[in-house]
C-alpha cells in the first residue's frame, strides 16, 4: 500500500507527524486532495479543516489558520500559524476564549494588543466552526 509522509506544524510544536494514505486541504486556489506520488507543489493553506486517513488509525481532523503547504517526493510540510486535533476541541473552552477576546477588544485599552487578540479571535472562531462540524453557506 503506497504512503506518503506529512508533518503538520505551528508555533505550538508539531502537532502531527506520520505516514498516510491520502490528506485533504484547504487552500486559497480550493479544497485539494493529495495521494502518494502527488507533483511537487508549495501554495497557501487557508483557514479550515485538514483531514488525513491512516491505514492505523482512520480518519484524523485539524482544525488550521493561514500557513503554507510544501509537497515533494512523497513528503508534506503543513506550516500553520495556528493548528489543532479537531476532536479534541473542547466547546466550552473555545466560546470562553471568543468571549474573553471579544470583550479584551471591546475595553480597547492602551497596553492591550489588538493584534494578538484579533489572532485569538480568530483561532477561537476556526476551531468552534470544526469542532461543531459548521460548513460555510453557498451562495
Amino acid at each position: 500500500m503506497n504512503k506518503f509522509e506529512i508533518e503538520i506544524l505551528s508555533p505550538q510544536g508539531v502537532l502531527f507527524k506520520g505516514n498516510l494514505l491520502a490528506a485533504t486541504f484547504p487552500t486559497a486556489s480550493g479544497i485539494i486532495t493529495v495521494l502518494p506520488g502527488h507533483a511537487s507543489l508549495v501554495t497557501k493553506l487557508i483557514n479550515g479543516e485538514i483531514v488525513v486517513s491512516t491505514s492505523e488509525e482512520g480518519l484524523k481532523k485539524f482544525s488550521v489558520t493561514n500557513g503554507f503547504i510544501e509537497i515533494e517526493n512523497n513528503h508534506v510540510n503543513v506550516i500553520s500559524e495556528f493548528a489543532t486535533q479537531s476532536d479534541k476541541t473542547n466547546k466550552e473552552k473555545v466560546e470562553n476564549a471568543i468571549k474573553l477576546a471579544k470583550a479584551m477588544k471591546e475595553k480597547r485599552k492602551e497596553f492591550v494588543d489588538m493584534s494578538a487578540i484579533e489572532s485569538e479571535l480568530k483561532r477561537s472562531v476556526v476551531e468552534l466552526k470544526s469542532g461543531l462540524g459548521l460548513r460555510r453557506k453557498k451562495v
